[in-house]
């Protein structure tokens, strides 16, 4: 999954007109199989967006939220799991608020629909059923676990600063039919809406995990030695895996223009910090390296739950982590050793961590 800068400006309008009430269109598939949703910020639900969205839809208006969110206000699945295709949405039970509506079918009423929903007081006493919002339950993990809208568009909610609630419903054309290629870009030109897929929603989240403040956050910190040398150590959670990496930060050498970053993947089988492998000699290579000659060393540990699938490759999930940390440690210009490839060695590469997002990395040469 190759960075793009055009994500990028994409992730920013979306979040931007998400924060600010207005629609957004997510669009998952491939060319020829193109499914459009628009999307609302739940939270932010008005009348006139809602009946906008009635008009250039099925009319099927759905609510996504979190799974854990619609055990909290009672929205069972409609089907039980093992009776529904595993790739489509979870839908739940249809709801109207309780109160302050009519009949519950009007944009008015849906809005405000909307808004219960996405209120972090509302309880399931709060709402009616059956009605007229369908709850879709989306994964704890997002788009990480499933690349469709509804995933990605509480995701993108999340991403915005909003409540994880996002309104939605599909795009139809005058026909009736799903609009796809030139006929969805020339309506989003039309109304001026944001438009992003699923995969960049699924690439902020590798590089930036749920929000600005980044995939990783330093919890700890302490001063080491190693060779006798003066060695600085931080422990960095990783929001979107919820693993511990390790980073050993050398204070000798020379400076350099460009500093070198060595990167060690954690054994699957046989921690290196615990007895010897082949993970333990190159670790213990590199940090007597970084302790004797300058540098950074990153230990990158793995998932904490190993029954977690993703919907990205391990290499391109360990090259967000070692990104984000770079960020958080404010290194510009990089030369990675190690960088996660997809190979058993990893590859060395020029990394300018300000365009990593955008696939700026360039291949140097093998690593031994």
């Amino acid at each position: 999954m190759n960075g793009d800068p055009i994500a990028i400006r994409a992730i920013e309008a979306a979040t931007h007109d998400l924060a600010l009430g207005r629609p957004v269109l997510i669009v998952e598939g491939s060319a020829d199989r193109e499914r459009a949703d628009v999307v609302i910020a739940g939270s932010l639900a008005e009348a006139r967006w809602t009946a906008w969205a009635i008009r250039y839809t099925s009319g099927f208006l759905c609510a996504a939220m979190r799974s854990s969110r619609a055990d909290e206000l009672d929205l069972p699945p409609m089907v039980h799991p093992g009776l529904r295709d595993a790739h489509t949405p979870v839908y739940g039970v249809g709801v109207d608020a309780a109160t302050g509506i009519g009949t519950g079918i009007s944009a008015v009423d849906r809005a405000r629909t909307a808004r219960v929903l996405a209120h972090s007081m509302t309880r399931p006493v709060d709402l009616c059923r059956p009605g007229h919002v369908l709850p879709i339950r989306a994964s704890e993990r997002g788009v990480l676990a499933q690349r469709i809208n509804s995933e990605a568009a509480v995701d993108l909610c999340e991403i915005s600063g909003v409540a994880a609630v996002a309104l939605m419903a599909t795009v139809l054309g005058s026909d009736g039919r799903l609009l796809q290629g030139a006929a969805l870009s020339t309506f989003a030109r039309r109304h001026r809406l944001p438009v992003l897929r699923v995969d960049d929603v699924l690439q902020h989240r590798v590089h930036h995990g749920y929000g600005h403040a980044g995939r990783v956050r330093a919890v700890a910190e302490r001063a080491a030695s190693i060779a006798g040398k003066p060695t600085r150590v931080v422990d960095f959670e990783d929001g979107v895996t919820g693993a511990l990496h390790t980073v050993l930060i050398g204070a000798s050498g020379l400076p350099r223009s460009t500093a070198t970053v060595y990167v060690v993947a954690e054994c699957r089988h046989d921690d290196p910090l615990l007895g010897p492998s082949e993970c333990r000699e190159l670790l213990d290579r590199y940090r007597i390296r970084v302790a004797t000659h300058g540098g950074t060393l990153i230990y990158l540990r793995t998932d904490t739950d190993c029954h977690h699938t993703y919907a990205v490759k391990d290499h391109e999930l360990a090259r967000g982590a070692v990104t984000a940390v770079l960020r958080q440690l404010d290194l510009a210009d990089v030369h990675v050793v190690g960088w996660p490839d997809g190979t058993d060695t990893g590859s060395t590469h020029l990394v300018n961590v300000a365009s990593a997002f955008d696939g700026t990395t360039h291949r140097l040469a093998a690593s031994s």
